[in-house]
Formats: C-alpha cells, sequence, structure tokens
C-alpha cells in the first residue's frame, strides 16, 4: 500500500511544482495570449511594472485564473492601439 500512496504523493507533488514554477498550461485565455504577443519575455513582470501590481497578480492574470483588472485591460489596449 505505501508503493501506490507514495506513487501518488509524487504525481502531486510534480503537479504542483509545474504550477508553481510557472510552465503548466491550466488554460489559454486570450488576455494571456496577448499578453504573450506583446512581450514574450518575462511577460508577468513586464505587465505587473506596467500596471504597478505584485508579479503573482499580474501572473494569475495572464494564466486565467483570475479576470484581468481594468488597469491591466487598460495598459493592453494602449499597447494594441496606434498610436497619432
Amino acid at each position: 500500500m505505501s508503493g501506490v500512496l507514495r506513487r501518488e504523493i509524487n504525481k502531486a507533488r510534480e503537479i504542483e511544482r509545474r504550477i508553481v514554477q510557472g510552465d503548466a498550461r491550466m488554460c489559454r485565455p486570450a488576455f494571456g495570449v496577448v499578453c504573450k504577443a506583446l512581450w514574450p519575455f518575462k511577460t508577468a513582470e513586464e505587465l505587473a511594472a506596467r500596471v504597478g501590481c505584485s508579479v503573482r497578480a499580474a501572473a494569475y492574470e495572464i494564466s486565467g485564473e483570475r479576470d484581468p483588472s481594468a488597469q491591466s485591460l487598460m495598459v493592453v489596449m494602449s499597447e494594441i492601439t496606434p498610436k497619432r
């Protein structure tokens, strides 16, 4: 019985590790796709710096775990609209 239990614990740890490290694909929301297209490297850090929120909050918005804030939407909209 301990072998089965140990295997399940290891599987749960691997899933948790992938979520914490950021390589898990929970969903592909449109907001996250646009953010990745705008800022392909350090997307959460870039969004957090422009919005003025924490990197974790920005990462949640990009991954789709949380709805994007109004400030985040405004930053993305200002980036994709042409400047006059």
